[in-house]
């Protein structure tokens, strides 16, 4: 997604200290104070109008009285699960229980959150993206008021970068 704003140029605040690397060849598109977010969130003051990487379980600790708009990704949890294993090169299929209740105590935290400090927001569901780019990147550009057209947009969404799928 970070790439498809990106194509959109829409700014992106990001700092470039995580390269890319085989997983994610185009980058990232991260911002190492956001690692730091529980504790200081002063980044955010100077993210206005700009794309700012929050992975889940964090946007609950962004400011409320700024002013988002969030594309919320999800993916399937043994998909996610999944990628998360190979990155740490671990298997912890005796622990996926366990993570998959952490997971969705987080998401639920999450949209709370969303809902109750009026943060509007768009589920975009990777799966989906990968198989339907420009119908679901359509959405993204609706949402976003984008001067952008899904069409062209969706030539960055790449499937060969889909590698961990849940094929249950």
């Amino acid at each position: 997604m970070m790439q498809v704003l990106n194509k959109a140029e829409l700014p992106i605040l990001q700092d470039g200290i995580r390269e890319s690397d085989i997983s994610n060849p185009q980058g990232y598109y991260e911002l190492e104070d956001v690692k730091n977010i529980v504790a200081d969130n002063s980044f955010l003051d100077n993210a206005g109008g700009k794309v700012v990487k929050i992975v889940a379980p964090l946007p609950i600790y962004m400011k409320p009285e700024l002013k988002y708009k969030m594309v919320f990704m999800r993916r399937d949890i043994d998909e996610i699960l999944q990628s998360q294993e190979k990155m740490l090169l671990k298997d912890q299929t005796s622990e996926r229980e366990k993570f998959r209740t952490i997971y969705e105590f987080h998401l639920k935290k999450t949209y709370r959150f969303f809902q109750e400090h009026n943060i509007p927001f768009i589920d975009i569901n990777y799966n989906e993206l990968m198989a339907k780019p420009i119908g679901t990147l359509q959405k993204v550009v609706d949402f976003l008021e984008l001067d952008a057209d899904a069409e062209s947009l969706s030539g960055v969404v790449n499937p060969e970068l889909y590698r961990n799928r849940n094929e249950g």
